[in-house]
């Protein structure tokens, strides 16, 4: 009987390892394919099934005499749990449409995968979320990372006037323009730039711009099949009938389109360069624009800071051993398996920062200083006041006080279906 019970428990945990294999090759399958598109369903159920495999692994261990089978295991239930903490908080934390906020929180699935997590807390799954035991040299690099990154970006942005071109008689006015089609405007904007704190607006657009292959992936899956059901219930629409033929002829313009993705990343601007440069993505595929009405906050040059901070310190810590995730994502990219998104030479500068930022903060808590406008301004403080050696140390004191304080890892469960994302 006792051996049946563990043939059973075997193959439920074979069966939702080999689940979960198919749903990270399918997540990963589409982000490689389609820019990095997310599907909320797919991503909701991987996460379901990594918390399912947490919470029998953890009836394992208990059976388990061998100690090195026993850490091994437990080893396992922390990278699952972390890994189903992050799937949740990369969908909770994409940067949607200001009237779709609480959309992830409204899915059916949510609602398992949270269940899930309290019935993985209940069991005892608390102590795998903790905090990692630090190492000085760990808390050393990233503290140097932190304090050069935000060195880099602190200063306030040019100041300085725009070249007056209406000074100038109109011939030097035509050949300044398209000599300096950037650096030389036609009614430039002028100082201060970007958005201040408490200037910060709501705007809204009937039409947005996605890259090539999800838009091409919107008109099949969404747009023609919503206009083809309305033409089988007024077959005689003309208009309708137009818009079909409009939106098929520009699918088949967007499939004869090739994309060859960029070896090194271009990181742009908004509002600094040209239409034309911003008409791609980091990887060098173009722009598209889609009838797909958006709403959505303008951001501030506060936020724009804390961004580019962040994504610093993510790149400066790459391959330095100060997080395995993000060092196995390093390795994957230098590697010929990354194929073409990969980089041999600069492969930090193709790591999806935003997901290893997540990544990083579960192992450093002190990282959600940098989510936080007061705290952050607090850590600039920090860096202006004090020399090179003195602010890297006082933010490495900073890393472990927080490591020691206690976290919240799953502050997700506390979303409801109201709040916002």
């Amino acid at each position: 009987m006792a051996s049946s019970l563990q043939s059973l428990r075997e193959r439920e945990i074979a069966e939702l390892s080999a689940e979960e294999a198919r749903l990270e090759e399918r997540v990963r399958s589409m982000a490689e394919g389609l820019s990095g598109l997310k599907d909320i369903d797919l991503v909701l159920t991987l996460a379901r099934v990594k918390l399912d495999l947490c919470i029998r692994l953890m009836g394992e261990i208990a059976r388990q005499a061998s100690p090195v089978e026993r850490e091994v295991t437990g080893k396992s239930v922390t990278e699952r749990a972390f890994a189903a903490l992050r799937l949740v908080e990369s969908l909770v934390a994409e940067n949607i449409s200001e009237d779709q906020k609480g959309l992830i929180a409204e899915q059916p699935l949510f609602a398992e995968v949270k269940a899930r997590l309290q019935d993985f807390l209940l069991a005892g799954g608390g102590g795998f979320l903790e905090a990692p035991e630090g190492s000085e040299r760990r808390s050393r690099i990233l503290s140097r990372a932190v304090a050069g990154s935000i060195r880099k970006f602190m200063g306030e942005d040019d100041r300085y006037p725009p070249l007056e071109v209406g000074r100038y008689p109109p011939f030097v006015q035509k050949t300044l323009l398209f000599l300096f089609p950037v650096l030389v405007r036609e009614n430039p904007q002028t100082p201060p730039y970007g958005i201040e704190e408490g200037e910060e607006t709501t705007l809204s657009s009937q039409a947005m711009k996605l890259p090539l292959s999800q838009a091409i992936f919107y008109i099949e899956r969404e747009l023609l099949p919503d206009l083809q059901a309305r033409i089988g219930q007024s077959p005689g629409d003309a208009g309708l009938q137009e818009e079909i033929g409009r939106l098929t002829d520009r699918l088949a313009e967007y499939r004869r389109l090739r994309f060859f993705p960029r070896s090194t990343p271009v990181l742009l601007e908004k509002g600094f360069h040209t239409d034309g440069m911003t008409g791609y993505t980091a990887d060098g595929e173009m722009l598209v624009p889609i009838p797909l009405p958006v709403t959505y906050r303008s951001g501030t040059n506060l936020d724009r800071k804390m961004e580019l901070v962040r994504a610093e310190i993510v790149k400066r810590i790459a391959g330095r051993g100060v997080s395995e995730e993000i060092d196995r994502e390093y390795q994957h990219l230098k590697s010929l398996e990354s194929g073409m998104r990969g980089n041999s030479r600069l492969a930090s500068q193709k790591i999806d920062v935003a997901v290893g930022f997540r990544s990083l903060r579960q192992d450093f808590p002190f990282l959600a200083r940098l989510e936080d406008k007061q705290k952050f301004r607090e850590l600039v403080d920090i860096v202006r006041a004090g020399g090179i050696g003195a602010s890297e140390r006082r933010i490495a004191g900073l890393i472990e006080e927080d490591r020691e304080a206690r976290r919240d890892p799953t502050g997700f469960i506390g979303i409801s279906r109201t709040s916002p994302s």
